[in-house]
């Protein structure tokens, strides 16, 4: 079965799963003329934004990106304002980082942007169908986080 073939129904849910995620990926990614941020920076403005100050290699790990990637993301995140970086006062060698005013605000516009798109999909669905919604992908969510610890 070809997965974007939109005459078929997907015949399992991880197929449905599978063509709605490169669906809503490829929505996500779309940019707006105002975007300071790009996409695969995303996780860590939101990262940074929900633990505060930490260092490269602690967000590296709860990413589960790799050194090199977080690297380059932060230096062009520092280039844009977006977050700031500052000597670690445990070790002088080390350097922490954390999302910054800027940061916050357009982690919040972007947020905002992807909610919209959402509700968006969404308008004609019953509250009960939305409810019902938001429980399996919270369940879907645990499934995944249970999966990541092992």
């Amino acid at each position: 079965m070809q997965l974007f073939d939109p005459s078929h129904e997907p015949a399992t849910a991880e197929d449905a799963l599978a063509v709605l995620l490169m669906s809503i990926g490829r929505r996500m990614r779309m940019r707006n003329d105002d975007d300071l941020v790009d996409p695969t920076q995303m996780p860590l403005l939101f990262a940074l934004s929900c633990r505060g100050a930490v260092r490269l290699n602690d967000i590296a790990h709860s990413t589960q990106l790799d050194a090199s990637t977080i690297s380059r993301h932060v230096k062009q995140l520092l280039d844009k304002g977006l977050i700031v970086s500052s000597p670690d006062p445990e070790d002088g060698r080390a350097r922490l980082v954390e999302i910054s005013n800027e940061g916050s605000k357009v982690l919040s516009r972007t947020i905002e942007h992807r909610r919209r798109i959402v509700a968006e999909a969404l308008t004609d669905w019953t509250l009960d169908e939305r409810e019902s919604l938001r429980l399996q992908l919270n369940r879907l969510t645990d499934s995944f986080q249970l999966r990541d610890k092992v």
